[in-house]
């Protein structure tokens, strides 16, 4: 899974070793879950064993499987599914295969001046027991690069076929460097009877190369091909070349103004106006000549409280052949609910043709899901990174990147989330100094709380964000700002969202003077507030918890059971060096950890809990 790539917006032309400057790479979100290559290799040859073959028709068009491909389908975990690589989609959802392993990392043995083989997406058996009279074909759409890094002349993308008699056979393969702002098909005719038989299977992998680029803490992932609405099926021809279908490319997104997420305690205090009174439908028809009519629909529950559901069920409107439509209707809903802490909202549209019998394999890419959340912090960003921003080059050491909040109500300031690109080599693990400035007039001001030996670490849990505490609880009541302090000249690289600008609330400081960034787009980080009983810093009173852990020694998972709510669990190795951190969970995958002694120590809100020893066999 993944994410991640090398696009550079440089300030000079000729030696940029010797200039500082604001970067911004391509990149992508690296939402990994914890599971380790051998895992996954456990996994699939144990499901391919005990799979029977699946039937006719064969089809996924991704938009029902989240980050890793369906498992009743596909085999493999490598490709990852997104919303967000894909210039104009046909529907939503892609999967995409990159340079990046299913933990987010670069592949160390890809070369830079070459290709090797990087992702695989490889189909479950299926059953194809027909004759060439039955006009078989495999059809799917592809897209290089979109809203990732576009592979060189040197990479490719190549089909194979296999039956349960034969190897690994390449039948069709694609070479990159052509910029695609839409998908090409791809449509292959089986004609060959060793392929015509119970068992087949295709897969389609990528060769990449990583960036020669000099700046290690630049390289992270590169050559992106986008694939969507794969089909296998009978009575085919060569004609056959559109999808039929109308579906939504994209979800809703936020419907507050200016944040993807705000605390559910200053949302309910607040007396201005936050919320949009409308939401947008995009969605298009791959029909080549009929006009459909489609019904809209949207549902909102209230998803931790008990406020009733608010629909929206009579729509109609037609969309001409390959049209594609931005609707935007009126929906005055204001989020309210009995939840006290915390509260989250499903967001669900619907689409509706006539004859959708007709189109029932389709059907997961007529709804869209969209969840608004109020937790405990304020997010810009929709927790997807398109790209990586900092700031590199010589002589950066010690300069500062800060993005700017102003909170909906006075509060205490206790953490801050933050998302970190992996690179190769891990070259952006660099100390940084974690720091809130004051304002001064629109721009930063006085340091008002430093944090030394702070170093960027990846999650492996699915938002990516790893939460980093302050030693302190500050009282926030008007704008601050909240960043870091780099002690290298190498680029931190953070996450950055392109789907939601807030690029004026950021600034760098190289030279003694802040400078607001040209970038637009969302640093990803979330400043997390507690709440507040006075106007001053404090620390709640701690309620004292036992938890257990079980099995212990464990080789795969332990599980976490506690009565009090635990917000994540960090895991420490026997030096007492951070290994993992997730968020709350009682299941936690151990399974990529070297045998040996570790500690386990649950976090929460409210509550203290021991570090306990944990140790894992294999």
């Amino acid at each position: 899974m993944k994410r991640i790539i090398i696009l550079t917006f440089l300030l000079i032309i000729t030696s940029f070793v010797l200039n500082a400057q604001e970067v911004l790479v391509d990149c992508g979100n690296q939402q990994v879950k914890n599971y380790s290559k051998k895992y996954y290799s456990l996994i699939s040859n144990r499901h391919t064993k005990a799979l029977d073959t699946i039937n006719l028709p064969f089809f996924d068009d991704f938009s029902n499987s989240y980050i890793y491909p369906d498992s009743t389908k596909w085999i493999d975990k490598f490709a990852y599914i997104n919303k967000d690589y894909a210039v104009n989609p046909i529907s939503m959802g892609v999967a995409s295969l990159d340079a990046i392993d299913n933990f987010g990392a670069v592949y160390s043995h890809l070369p830079s001046l070459s290709s090797g083989i990087a992702d695989y997406l490889t189909s479950a058996p299926i059953n194809l027991e027909l004759a060439v009279a039955d006009s078989v074909y495999l059809s799917f759409f592809y897209q290089a690069g979109g809203n990732g890094n576009l592979p060189e002349v040197r990479d490719s993308l190549v089909l194979q076929f296999k039956s349960p008699t034969t190897d690994w056979e390449s039948v069709w393969n694609v070479a990159g460097g052509e910029v695609i702002d839409s998908f090409k098909l791809a449509l292959i005719p089986i004609i060959d009877t060793v392929y015509l038989v119970k068992g087949f299977q295709f897969r389609l992998l990528n060769y990449a190369s990583i960036s020669s680029n000099y700046e290690p803490s630049w390289i992270i992932n590169t050559d992106v091909w986008n694939i969507d609405f794969v089909k296998l099926d009978k009575n085919r021809t060569w004609d056959d070349t559109l999808a039929n279908d109308v579906a939504f490319i994209k979800d809703f997104g936020s419907k507050l103004i200016g944040w993807e997420s705000v605390p559910w305690n200053h949302f309910k205090d607040y007396t201005g106006s936050l919320v949009n009174d409308s939401l947008t439908f995009s969605y298009k028809s791959t029909y080549g000549t009929e006009t459909m009519n489609v019904n809209r629909r949207v549902i909102i529950s209230d998803i931790l409280g008990d406020t009733p559901t608010y629909s929206m069920l009579e729509d109609n409107e037609n969309i001409l052949p390959l049209q594609t439509l931005e609707y935007t209707r009126p929906i005055p809903y204001n989020f309210t609910s009995s939840s006290e802490d915390s509260a989250r909202f499903l967001l669900k549209g619907y689409l509706k043709i006539d004859g959708a019998e007709d189109y029932a394999i389709y059907r997961w890419n007529d709804t869209s899901y969209y969840y608004q959340n109020f937790y405990n912090y304020y997010a810009y960003d929709d927790g997807t990174a398109e790209k990586g921003y900092g700031i590199s080059g010589q002589g950066t050491a010690y300069s500062s990147l800060a993005c700017k909040f102003t909170p909906l109500k006075a509060d205490t300031l206790k953490g801050v989330y933050i998302y970190f690109n992996q690179t190769l080599n891990e070259a952006n693990r660099k100390y940084f100094f974690l720091t809130i400035w004051g304002d001064n007039d629109g721009i930063p001001g006085d340091t008002i709380y430093q944090k030394i030996g702070v170093k960027p670490f990846y999650s492996d849990e699915i938002n990516g964000y790893l939460y980093y505490s302050l030693d302190t609880s500050i009282y926030i009541d008007t704008t601050f700002y909240i960043g870091w302090v780099k002690t290298t000249d190498d680029m931190l690289n953070c996450g950055y969202d392109l789907n939601n600008n807030a690029g004026s609330k950021v600034f760098y400081n190289v030279s003694g003077e802040w400078q607001s960034s040209a970038y637009d787009g969302s640093m990803m980080i979330r400043p997390v507030f507690g709440y507040v009983k006075s106007p001053a810093a404090f620390k709640p009173e701690i309620v004292k918890s036992e938890y257990q852990i079980y099995p212990n020694p464990a080789s795969d998972y332990v599980r976490i059971m506690s009565d009090i709510p635990v917000e994540f669990v960090q895991i420490y190795d026997a030096t007492g060096r951070l290994v993992r951190q997730f968020d709350g969970r009682e299941e936690v995958f151990v399974g990529d950890l070297e045998q040996g002694t570790y500690f386990i120590r649950p976090i929460s809100e409210i509550s203290s809990f021991k570090t306990k020893k944990i140790l894992i066999l294999r």
